[in-house]
């Protein structure tokens, strides 16, 4: 019995949970070398330790276990540069996903900052805002439908990803008061715009007349633009999430920005 391990032995050799050392059995990817028939009691040769050292590695790596067998052939050799190409594309995706989380968390810290300048405002005020990029899509549905708002706006979140273009939360409303009846769209600004998508609205750098509104599904929106804002300063009007240190789940503060000047 000396050239066999126990699985206690040979699961602190790689500083490994017994249990993590079963599972493994189960999943059929590190089978003991010798079960003992009356005992039960699973034993390991040494050599099984460089299969635990591969499915350490594919754990590190971020490569689901049940793709290990993918890099055995049928003669039992394994092929770890394989292994180690796919596990190096994983780990370049994940960078590049926590390089645009942080991207997107500066942003939005960035945001509280601006915000809390003016979030004790009170009535119409005057606000210099920075250049925008939005991409947008016109809703038409029921506006007191709130699974049907959504879903909208999470169909033209998912566009932007696939376009790379870093789309940011939360999204905002675009009403465009020069058409008639007057149109509305949801946006989601964008981080990375791209100059070839003619569907992308660059709002430049302006001056913008505010008002902060709690909005709500009972909100009559183009009643509150006609009591607040002279019908030909009207083009279009953003309303934009107030992203702040604080807020309440139960209400959804919003600003509402009209461009002092024709965009």
């Amino acid at each position: 019995m000396k050239q066999y391990l126990t699985i206690s032995e040979f699961a602190k050799l790689r500083n490994v949970n017994l249990n993590s050392i079963r599972y493994y059995e189960k999943q059929n990817i590190l089978i003991p070398a010798w079960i003992d028939p009356q005992t039960k009691y699973r034993y390991y040769l040494p050599e099984q330790l460089g299969q635990l050292d591969m499915i350490l590695l594919c754990l590190k790596l971020g490569i689901p276990l049940k793709e290990l067998k993918n890099y055995i052939d049928e003669h039992g050799k394994f092929d770890e540069k394989g292994l180690l190409q796919k596990g190096k594309q994983i780990l370049q995706e994940r960078i590049l996903d926590m390089q645009s989380g942080l991207e997107i968390t500066e942003f939005n810290l960035n945001s509280m900052e601006q915000n809390s300048k003016y979030c004790n405002e009170t009535g119409i005020y005057t606000r210099q805002i920075e250049e925008r990029y939005f991409i947008e899509t016109p809703f038409q549905g029921n506006w007191n439908d709130i699974l049907q708002k959504e879903q909208t706006v999470m169909d033209l979140f998912r566009d932007a990803q696939k376009q790379n273009l870093t789309p940011v939360f939360p999204a905002g409303l675009l009403i465009h008061c020069e058409t008639n009846p007057v149109s509305c769209s949801f946006y989601l600004r964008i981080l990375h715009p791209s100059k070839s998508n003619a569907n992308i609205l660059h709002i430049p750098e302006a001056s913008f007349s505010c008002l902060q509104i709690d909005l709500s599904p009972q909100t009559n929106i183009q009643q509150v633009l006609e009591e607040h804002f002279s019908k030909r300063d009207l083009s279009i009007a953003i309303i934009s999430n107030m992203i702040l240190d604080k807020f309440h789940f139960s209400s959804r503060h919003s600003e509402i920005q009209i461009p002092l000047s024709s965009l």
